[in-house]
């Protein structure tokens, strides 16, 4: 039943991003966005919002629970933390053997230096082995801020604004946005619980089973918006998602959970998984440096890391992976 839970709370999570994300490409367009910054900003929280409501409801159950403080955290870390991995070092490959990813040289430091510093800080703020309310307050803050940079640096086209699109239809799309927002964080709960009950019955720790099947089933919808991008030929909007995305769920996702709550972190979170996540943040960054997008055998190469990773979490810290 959990097992069923899980999967019907992922997929009605995943369709509604869906509503999300078409309602806010639209609002985007109404106001002459470029494809990259909708990417960058409104589609990496719109794709990211199973990660956040994942966050939020796995915090508040810390605060009504205690007890469960230590399994909790490492569930939230692990599924934040694994779906940044899977989309860095699976899903980004997966789209540049398909359509090609490209970043545009004006938006080069925005995007791939973002992805390296937030992870950075993140791992920064882990060292000491909890991620407390005022770090988490840092996180979240240091996201607006980005957005503010974003925003400063579009410049909106006035070929791709849509001033003749009535304001009802502007209201009517924030009504659909808060409606979705709201049954997702009741799905989210649900799924939240049903994976406690789980991790207490298999012998897997939180924060593996948080790694290998939250994390790959709540970066479905990044991987379904770059799909379709690719398909239409938005080559702008699927990179930037993707990497909007990585940007988005460690200073936002986890930084409004812990500031709620503050998180325990497991040490091989610290000693592994984030220092695996900002090398390869690193590797993506010279590859794409100079001709500003992913050639076949480096895309290759990112997804055969990412199965190595998994090979050597649970060949090199098998208490973690055992739950021991």
């Amino acid at each position: 039943m959990d097992i069923a839970i899980i999967a019907a709370g992922v997929l009605l999570v995943t369709l509604l991003s869906e509503v999300v994300i078409r309602e806010s490409l639209a609002l985007a367009k109404r106001f002459g966005w470029s494809g990259a910054f909708v990417g960058l900003s409104i589609l990496s929280v719109g794709t990211s919002l199973p990660e956040i409501m994942t966050q939020i409801a796995g915090s508040l159950t810390i605060l009504r629970e205690p007890a469960l403080f230590e399994t909790v955290s490492g569930l939230m870390l692990g599924s934040n933390i694994g779906s940044d991995i899977f989309q860095q070092n699976f899903v980004l490959p997966l789209v540049a053997l398909i359509g090609g990813v490209t970043v545009a040289r004006r938006r080069r430091e925005e995007e791939l230096a973002g992805l390296i510093a937030a992870s950075s800080l993140l791992w920064l703020f882990t060292l000491d082995g909890l991620l407390a309310r005022w770090e988490g307050a840092v996180l979240a803050f240091s996201y607006l801020a980005y957005l503010v940079l974003l925003a400063r640096a579009e410049r909106p086209s006035r070929a791709r604004q849509r001033p003749h699109t009535p304001w009802r239809h502007v209201v009517i799309a924030l009504a659909v946005l808060g409606a979705s927002f709201a049954v997702m964080a009741i799905a989210t709960i649900e799924v939240v619980a049903a994976a406690e009950r789980l991790v207490s019955r298999l012998p897997v720790s939180a924060s593996f089973f948080g790694i290998v099947v939250l994390g790959i089933a709540t970066a479905l919808p990044e991987l379904t918006t770059a799909m379709l991008s690719i398909l239409k030929g938005e080559r702008g909007i699927s990179t930037g998602v993707l990497i909007g995305s990585n940007i988005t769920n460690p200073l936002l996702g986890l930084g409004l959970g812990s500031w709620l709550s503050t998180y325990s972190v497991p040490s091989v979170v610290v000693l592994y998984d984030l220092p695996v996540k900002i090398a390869t943040a690193a590797l993506i960054y010279v590859f794409v440096f100079r001709r500003l997008r992913l050639n076949r055998i480096e895309a290759i190469a990112l997804i055969l890391l990412y199965f190595a990773y998994l090979l050597a979490r649970q060949q090199f810290f098998p208490a973690d992976v055992r739950g021991v």
